[in-house]
């Protein structure tokens, strides 16, 4: 009886966790953390040029229900994060949720696209290409197992909500 109480109250605070993160770790924390694992679940595609699309170039990432948003550029062997969020000559724009969809396999990029769930504005070049890049890569066989399972409970919880 205990352990099912508890369950329930964490899953009901669980989909608050991200908006708390994002909240209150420090800028510089968080683009420490954000560059770090953008690189590690990325390493490949650093390694074989294929994100030389973003050299030089910054795209802006902003997640609606966070209130949350940060900046993406590459410098010919990493990925950088940047916080505050600055100019960018593109721009997605999501929920959680719908991040989420994609990550688990439950909804492509383009269906959240066309559904105006993931919006991109500025350089549509510039912007395809990050949506082909998150639609082609294996996010949940890179992403740390301890880290995508609190992801995967994140993502049930919100689909209980529904």
């Amino acid at each position: 009886m205990m352990a099912a109480a508890l369950r329930q109250r964490v899953q009901h605070y669980l989909p608050q966790l991200p908006a708390r993160v994002t909240r209150y770790t420090p800028a510089p924390v968080m683009e420490l953390l954000l560059t770090q694992g953008l690189n590690h679940v990325l390493q490949a595609e650093c390694r074989a040029g294929e994100l030389e699309f973003l050299r030089r170039r910054i795209a802006r990432v902003e997640i609606t229900d966070l209130n949350f948003s940060f900046s993406l550029t590459f410098n010919g062997q990493r990925l950088q994060a940047l916080l505050p969020a600055q100019p960018s000559e593109v721009m997605l724009r999501s929920d959680q949720y719908s991040l989420l969809q994609i990550l688990h396999g439950d909804a492509d990029p383009d269906t959240l696209f066309f559904r105006r769930k993931l919006l991109i504005t500025g350089d549509t070049e510039l912007g395809l290409y990050l949506k082909n890049m998150i639609d082609t890569v294996p996010l949940t066989q890179r992403i740390p197992a301890p880290l995508m399972r609190l992801l995967s409970h994140i993502y049930q919880s919100r689909q209980a909500e529904k």
